[in-house]
């Protein structure tokens, strides 16, 4: 089946793929050709409803994509790393893009140091990070976010 990715200058480029082949491999073509690299792409099908080709390892069809579907290409931000570090000292590595939000990155910090997100105390330049994203508190790449634990109780 032929796709139609458009991206937001609004070219087009034609791609014949099989329905059985997955998103991951669709990205790789693009990658290829066009010269995005494939984790920086979002694919959205917009059929009366915006559907973005979240899953890498399903089959284009799984969408409902036909022959003759466009999609549209977005590129989003590369990953940065930041550094987590608790209060015994010990650094942890996470990659993050900008727009992340507090919260998201809390629940990331929770499944990988076992630590409630609702006993972390994420600062950065001195400021605790309470909500919105995660560049509203100036993190960068190799930014180093200090995680202390809020004590429980009166």
């Amino acid at each position: 089946m032929e796709l139609i990715i458009v991206v937001l200058d609004g070219a087009s480029h034609r791609f014949t793929v099989n329905p059985h082949d997955t998103v991951g491999s669709l990205k790789a073509v693009i990658q290829k050709k066009l010269g995005v690299l494939s984790h920086r792409q979002k694919l959205v099908f917009d059929n009366g409803h915006r559907t973005i080709l979240n899953d890498d390892s399903k089959p284009i069809s799984s969408y409902g994509l036909q022959s003759g579907s466009q999609l549209s290409l977005l590129v989003t931000e590369a990953p940065i790393q930041v550094f987590l570090k608790n209060e015994k000292g010990q650094m942890s590595t996470y990659e993050i893009t900008p727009d992340e939000t507090v919260s998201s990155f809390r629940n990331r910090v929770e499944h990988r140091e076992k630590v409630p997100a609702s006993q972390q105390q994420l600062i950065h330049q001195s400021r605790a990070m309470t909500d919105g994203k995660l560049s509203d508190y100036n993190v960068g790449n190799h930014s180093t976010i200090y995680m202390t634990l809020r004590l429980r109780g009166g």
